[in-house]
């Protein structure tokens, strides 16, 4: 039996799935924009953007949403607004890119597959916006790849890159 070392399992992660950016648990924005990442120096490729809840969400719908907003140009919503009413710990939210709505799953649901798209975003910032003022935390992970020379996605605080 063959087992791989640390280097070979990273090398074979990136070329399966692009290169991995996470970022650290935080609240919810309360009616507000929150940066998740930062998009430099040209456009990516998105393979899989989802979230995962850290503290419970409240009891009442947050609205929340994902927006690409570019540095030149009009923000455009890649995943609208679900209900994520009391979404547990571990629950996950993915983002298809296409305007849809957030796809929403309690912990221990794996609902990664065919719909979930691959899209373009252009300079500037992927953003969570919520528009109410309610208690949760999420962490989120990006899987990408650059399609211009220098092309990155980072954190504000580059909290991890794989």
């Amino acid at each position: 039996m063959a087992f791989l070392n640390q280097s070979q399992r990273d090398i074979a992660g990136v070329l399966t799935n692009g290169i991995h950016v996470v970022k650290a648990s935080a609240t919810i924005p309360q009616t507000t924009t929150q940066h998740l990442f930062t998009v430099a120096g040209g456009r990516c490729l998105v393979l899989l953007l989802f979230g995962e809840v850290t503290t419970v969400i409240q009891g009442t719908d947050p609205v929340l949403k994902i927006t690409s907003t570019p540095t030149v140009g009009t923000a455009v919503d890649v995943a609208s607004t679900v209900d994520t009413s009391s979404l547990e710990v571990g629950g996950l939210l993915t983002v298809e890119g296409d305007g849809t709505a957030l796809v929403k799953g309690n912990a221990g649901a794996g609902l990664f597959g065919s719909q979930v798209g691959r899209w373009i975003v252009p300079i500037g910032f992927i953003d969570l916006i919520s528009g109410a003022s309610k208690t949760g935390a999420t962490k989120w992970d990006v899987f990408y790849v650059p399609l211009d020379d220098g092309a990155v996605f980072y954190t504000a605080a580059a909290e991890h890159i794989r």
